[in-house]
């Protein structure tokens, strides 16, 4: 028994040994150094970077605005040289961060060279005055996407995070110690690697200063023809990035991205109908006499304000935007050859423009609602329960425009490194064949029928190279407290009238008319698009 006491004890002094051979090795080893000193350095972190968003052009659609902010260490120069860019009352407050001694940071209007005081230029996350705010989105406090790009490439936007920072040898009290300098880190370049958008600054520009001129509510949406590549994207009205929540109580809902919202379409869908009859085999000069209104069943479909037309020919009803040549004409139709050609041009189906960002599907009636007379009679005109979004009557015209062949939209071009050298590229958008070329030449000169004689021109942009276009009120059967019907308004075309580039997309949620809401915006916009082009 003794011997095992013995042993134990002698167990336990070496345990305790060994115990206190670790601590001395530590204690006088480099993990103290190092720890000893992390305890005398203090850091100042001036600014983080986060990857860049560029438009199609490499042009930056984040950053731009700036600011400078010092690191000042207290000392007589850096007070002397503080005291003459700020005021009285300011160098008070100032003053009380010299008393305590530490390195501090200060936002400052100018640069300025003193001993003790470094000053870094600071790129803010947004402009003054954003652009693509509905795209780009914005980030929360802790720095993450939280909508639109910002937050679908958020993984990728912050692999380019930099950070600017400078570290001093300090004391106890955490004053700069004599004699000892610091260490700036800078690896800010890396923020200018990114992503790209198809967006086209200038193009967005000049969308986003016709849109908020005409329209209190609704979108633009402008793309390239033949690739239907999104140029520009503006939901009306927006919102500050860099204040989001600024906007959460306004009643016009200005975080609602109205170009991937659906709306009642109305007779901007008579292209559709058209396009369904002509692949039909249904003859382009087939005539109507409207009389101002037309039977189906027990129901009498009208013309708008019930102004009757006369006879006419497929191009004279769709200048004229006539409703009754639609109903009658669709009767002629298989409704499944109907439905078909509408889902050939987007109708129906969402939209993936980002990861995790869709535009909405809309609503494209069941075959059971077109073979019931009345149900068939409303959609042939754009009414009824059919809804579409801006992008998906953008692809729709874009097919049109581009001879018949359907390209679906997309807002993503690439990834860039720090030295904007491509890293990864979207793929090549699939193009499918939709209609013939002959029906897609025959509805463009429908469209330039319309904006030079009929509905459409008072947005043709005559001077200015013309264009093709269609316009649409649609009826939504809800009313305001006055009794008055809120009224869905578009006006969608191409541009130039010859060798078109673009197709331009106006809608305006609750507006007087296609023509009269939208047709200025377009107008607008083509003669900038032209000014732009020379």
């Amino acid at each position: 028994m003794e011997k095992r006491v013995v042993a134990v004890f002698a167990g336990i002094l070496l345990a305790l040994f060994l115990c206190e051979l670790n601590l001395y090795s530590t204690a006088s080893g480099e993990e103290l150094r190092e720890a000893a000193q992390a305890q005398s350095q203090w850091t100042l972190d001036i600014t983080e970077t986060r990857g860049t968003i560029y438009d199609c052009r490499l042009q930056p659609l984040t950053g731009g605005k700036t600011r400078y902010v010092a690191a000042v260490v207290p000392g007589m120069e850096s007070l002397a040289a503080l005291n003459g860019m700020f005021s009285a009352g300011e160098m008070h407050d100032i003053r009380q961060l010299f008393e305590a001694g530490r390195p501090f940071l200060l936002e400052v209007p100018e640069k300025v060279e003193a001993e003790g005081i470094d000053v870094f230029q600071v790129s803010e996350r947004y402009r003054e005055e954003p652009l693509a705010v509905h795209v780009l989105g914005y980030l929360d406090s802790e720095g993450n996407g939280m909508a639109g790009a910002e937050r679908a490439y958020d993984a990728i936007l912050k692999a380019g995070q930099g950070e600017v920072s400078v570290t001093y040898q300090v004391d106890a009290l955490q004053r700069q110690m004599e004699g000892e300098g610091k260490s700036i880190t800078n690896t800010a370049y890396k923020g200018t690697s990114g992503v790209v958008l198809t967006l086209d600054e200038k193009i967005q520009q000049l969308a986003e200063e016709a849109g908020s001129k005409y329209l209190k509510k609704g979108a633009v949406v402008i793309g390239e023809i033949p690739s239907c590549a999104l140029r520009a994207v503006v939901s009306v009205p927006g919102y500050s990035p860099s204040d989001p929540s600024s906007s959460m109580e306004d009643e016009d809902s200005p975080f609602l991205n109205r170009a991937f919202s659906a709306y009642t379409v109305g007779s901007v869908f008579k292209l559709v109908s058209a396009a369904a009859a002509l692949e039909y085999g249904i003859p382009s000069d087939t005539q109507y006499t409207c009389t101002g209104a037309i039977r189906v069943s027990s129901s009498y479909f009208h013309c708008f304000n019930g102004q009757s037309h006369g006879t006419e020919t497929m191009k004279e009803a769709i200048a004229n935007s006539c409703n009754t040549y639609f109903v009658n004409l669709m009767e002629g139709v298989p409704q499944t050859y109907f439905l078909n050609t509408a889902r050939s041009l987007g109708f129906g189906k969402e939209l993936e423009l980002m990861p995790g960002c869709v535009s909405a599907a809309g609503v494209l009636p069941s075959i059971e609602t077109l073979n019931l007379p009345k149900g068939l009679a409303n959609v042939s005109f754009g009414q009824g329960e059919l809804t579409a979004t801006p992008i998906q009557i953008t692809a729709m015209v874009n097919a049109i425009a581009s001879g018949g062949v359907y390209a679906e939209p997309r807002l993503y071009e690439g990834v860039v490194d720090d030295s904007l050298e491509y890293l990864e590229r979207s793929a090549v958008t699939e193009k499918t064949r939709v209609m013939s070329e002959e029906t897609a030449l025959f509805l463009q000169s429908c469209m330039l029928a319309s904006a030079k004689e009929g509905t459409s021109k008072f947005g043709n942009p005559e001077d200015a190279g013309g264009a093709g276009a269609k316009t649409a009120t649609a009826q939504t059967g809800r009313y305001k407290e006055n009794g008055e019907e809120i009224l869905q308004c578009w006006y969608v075309g191409f541009w130039p009238a010859e060798n078109p580039r673009y197709v331009i997309t106006v809608f305006e949620e609750d507006g007087e008319g296609g023509g009269a809401t939208c047709g200025p915006v377009f107008k607008e916009i083509a003669e900038g698009l032209h000014a732009l082009a020379d």
